[in-house]
């Protein structure tokens, strides 16, 4: 057990807060069975004294730690939602977006990303008179557009280069997925109303090529159809970008962002393209705390130095899991981008059976190590820390990592 550890997680009080849960409230999933009393940094620290290294972020949506002292005394007297009214810190938020962005968008600001999405779409079909919608599909995706009726959906599968539904290979697939997506366009034409895409899956760490993206914008423009860009589940600056669509260098008619704008606070965000007047008149409902942690985010985000340490940590992140891969024998695939880096882990590269027990294992090490990593179906280790880790923190997790990598090894020999 690590020196940071107390006792073995979970450990009696976080047993007895979730045994308590359980009894008031339907079972809830928690790949981590810890309770955190305190957030320091790239660290938690749990209610039995457990001191955790966070390579998790909360799925990456925390990209810093936000503390009582980055919120002004007199927004802590008034904490509470107020609808109806502009805050002057919704107005200092929007207008920091507004400098930041080099294309001309208005800016429309929602309690969550799911509202944020949800209006997007709901007022695209009042201008459009259409319901349908062209979506590169996955897991959050679906769920953002369920209760949306009469919603008809043509799916298109995401482009997931290591399981390519077209059982192809880079760069041999010529971009096939987009080949595809032509076709639709073709077939269904006029009766689209938008076509919407994750520019990545935060959750696999999955990041298509970015030349996707911009032939996908490009023949949506050709077709004269509107894109959205759905970045609810993303947070500035993991990409090495304030924000993640800035990495395709195109211009996009919307945009969602959700609490990861504000590092994990409740809030939702519209961007929509200065020519496209789609909205009509609503009461705006979010909180001060959200905007204030919003600002902190995209303040810390623009930093320079914080990106460039972003790229420089991403780039060593992905170097030492495939050395590992490499030292180890392990199969798989690493990717990613900036401090969002995955393992996918299989079996063997020619079946790509998911090695789903193996990653279990190696999440389960690193948890017992006080370590938190994330896991995700299939097989995968996620690598999404606060931005503000430092490097040393870095190689400590990786030193965890590479110790549960062999007693992998051993338990399966």
């Amino acid at each position: 057990m690590s020196q940071s550890l107390k006792v073995r997680p979970p450990g009696p009080k976080a047993r007895r807060i979730i045994e308590a849960l359980y009894k008031t409230s339907p079972p809830i999933y928690m790949p981590h069975p810890i309770v955190v009393k305190e957030f320091k940094e790239s660290k938690l620290v749990d209610v039995d004294g457990n001191t955790y290294i966070d390579m998790d972020g909360s799925h990456g949506i925390r990209s810093i730690t936000l503390t009582m002292s980055d919120f002004p005394a007199e927004v802590m007297h008034a904490v509470q939602r107020v609808d109806g009214f502009l805050l002057e810190v919704e107005h200092d938020l929007l207008n920091t977006l507004k400098l930041i962005l080099d294309a001309d968008y208005r800016f429309h600001l929602t309690s969550s990303g799911l509202e944020a999405f949800t209006l997007a779409l709901t007022s695209m079909f009042e201008v459009s008179k259409s319901h349908s919608i062209l979506l590169f599909h996955g897991r959050m995706e679906d769920a953002h557009v369920i209760g949306l009726t009469p919603l008809i959906v043509h799916k298109i599968p995401y482009p997931y280069c290591f399981r390519c539904p077209f059982k192809l290979e880079k760069p041999e697939c010529n971009y096939a997925c987009v080949d595809r997506f032509r076709e639709l366009l073709d077939e269904l034409g006029d009766s689209i109303s938008l076509v919407v895409f994750k520019p990545a899956n935060p959750l696999k760490c999955i990041v298509p090529p970015e030349a996707v993206w911009r032939r996908v914008v490009k023949a949506s423009d050709e077709f004269g159809i509107p894109v959205l860009c759905d970045e609810v589940e993303f947070s500035p600056g993991r990409s090495g970008k304030i924000f993640w669509f800035q990495n395709l260098e195109v211009k996009l008619n919307l945009v969602c962002l959700g609490d990861g704008l504000a590092s994990g606070l409740p809030i939702g965000l519209i961007m929509v393209e200065e020519d496209l007047a789609i909205w009509k008149p609503k009461l705006l409902k979010v909180s001060a705390l959200s905007c204030i942690g919003a600002l902190k985010t995209i303040e810390r985000a623009r930093d320079g130095s914080l990106l460039s340490k972003v790229h420089r940590l991403g780039r060593t992140l992905r170097k030492r899991i495939e050395e590992l891969s490499l030292q180890y024998d392990l199969q798989g695939d690493v990717r990613g981008l900036g401090l969002m880096v995955g393992f996918e882990m299989v079996k063997d590269m020619k079946s790509k059976i998911p090695a789903d027990n193996e990653a279990k294992f190696l999440s389960k090490y690193c948890l017992r190590r006080g370590l938190i990593v994330g896991f995700e179906k299939p097989s995968t280790i996620r690598l999404t820390p606060p931005l503000t880790i430092e490097e040393e923190t870095i190689e400590e997790a990786l030193g965890i990592i590479e110790d549960g990598v062999k007693e992998l090894k051993q338990t399966l020999a």
